[in-house]
């Protein structure tokens, strides 16, 4: 069913030197795109001005396109473009679309401002709610079966008509969320589109969107949204600098791709944005200006050599890095991330760099790790990573136990902890 069906509206079609009446039916599917149909134009040198006269290549024209509908809709977009054109019979034919629009119509004049911000592939099974700072925070959605259907909700609902330093919060404050929750079903959010109320005023924003891809293995379901969701919630008052700090890693993570090597590639890069974007030491072993005059040295030792390879000299300034183990052993000792269940020899970028220069996954033996242990051993340590960041403390899914539910921080089975606690219970 659709989200907005079509409206009738007139109108214009402008750009900085033409203007144009037409009429037009624009709607929003139950996919959360876009829809539009525009009237014929005539007579058909009034669509002169927007029809492309230039070569393939220029760039395309924007218009704005806009206008009213008979039972108080209005409509604007200032990126309307046209997909395709003709003339038949003294009219124009033409076809586009908008990359951003707006329909909006008066509210309840009592209505409250709110905010609310629609998304494809997070779903939660039990309907959330919070009071917050900025008003009622609402997360619910899930339909079965629903596909690209932007089915989530994260909604926001002040207390009255607010200022705009509460709509600039705002929207920091469902960045943060969908950041956070973008890890959680490993697919990274973007709102299909928005509702809001601001002044009496309901404006529904549509954004031109792709197809959104499927998550591959997150790390939290359907059933058990409720933990991550409040760890997001506090995270936005306590550290809000680390999940914006870790917004890199996150789009890695998520990111879609086209065969499977690249989910290793994309979980080390990830791994490596971490990294990078710590508050770890120098990456460099020793000061820069001290080693300058070993490499000096090194490279003068190599030039004395017949049998060193010519090219070898461009390597020696690689020789003060610190390797990625190095980097990455540092970091979990020091957040004190728990690693003890990970196979020896977890950490290889071998496969990853083969892939990087090959283009495909290496040819290994049986008693090698496959490829997929690889990637499951990468996407786990920066779940692990992420998490401890963020502060979250409950349980989550772990790939690495065959999608088995482990306590966090501790790693350690659910199944575990619960008989644990049972047998606490019933022995006082």
């Amino acid at each position: 069913m659709p989200i907005l069906n079509p409206i009738r509206f007139h109108g214009t079609l402008s750009s900085p030197g033409a203007v144009a009446s037409v009429d037009f039916d624009a709607g929003i599917d139950d996919d959360g795109n876009l829809t539009m149909v525009l009237d014929p134009i005539t007579p058909a040198r009034a669509a002169t001005p927007f029809v492309p006269q230039g070569r393939p290549l220029d760039d395309q024209s924007i218009f704005t396109l806009v206008g009213t509908s008979d039972d108080g809709w209005r409509f604007s977009s200032e990126t309307f473009h046209l997909s395709r054109w003709s003339r038949p019979e003294g009219r124009a034919e033409i076809e586009g679309s908008c990359g951003l629009a707006e329909f909006s119509r008066d509210a309840r004049a009592d209505h409250n401002d709110m905010r609310a911000w629609f998304f494809r592939k997070l779903a939660t099974i039990h309907g959330i709610e919070r009071q917050t700072p900025l008003g009622r925070l609402v997360f619910t959605g899930y339909r079965e079966g629903a596909d690209q259907a932007p089915q989530a909700i994260l909604a926001i609902h002040a207390n009255g008509s607010e200022s705009q330093s509460w709509w600039d919060q705002s929207e920091r404050f469902l960045i943060h969320l969908e950041r956070v929750l973008s890890l959680a079903c490993d697919v990274y959010l973007v709102p299909i589109y928005e509702q809001r109320v601001r002044d009496g005023v309901m404006t529904l924003r549509v954004v031109q969107r792709g197809r959104t891809s499927l998550p591959y293995m997150a790390p939290f379901d359907l059933l058990f949204m409720r933990q991550i969701f409040d760890c997001a919630v506090r995270s936005f008052e306590e550290r809000p600098e680390a999940i914006e700090r870790l917004d890199p890693a996150i789009r890695w993570m998520t990111a879609p791709v086209a065969y499977r090597e690249s989910r290793l590639t994309n979980a080390m890069s990830a791994l490596e944005s971490i990294i990078a974007r710590s508050n770890l030491p120098d990456l460099f072993v020793d000061d820069p200006a001290v080693f300058h005059e070993l490499k000096k040295r090194v490279r003068k030792f190599l030039k004395a050599d017949p049998d060193a390879p010519s090219a070898m000299g461009g390597k020696v300034g690689e020789l003060n890095r610190r390797s990625l183990r190095d980097k990455l052993d540092f970091l979990l000792e020091d957040r004190g991330i728990h690693t003890a269940d990970l196979p020896i020899g977890w950490l290889s970028a071998n496969a990853r760099n083969v892939i990087v220069h090959t283009g495909v996954a290496p040819d290994q033996g049986p008693e090698d790790a496959r490829l997929l242990d690889h990637i499951v051993w990468a996407r786990e340590i920066v779940t692990r990573i992420i998490l401890d960041a963020i502060g979250f403390e409950g349980q989550y899914q772990s790939w690495l136990h065959r999608t088995a539910y482990l306590s966090f921080p501790g790693c350690r089975l659910m199944t575990d902890v619960a008989a644990e606690q049972a047998a606490a219970a019933a022995n006082p």
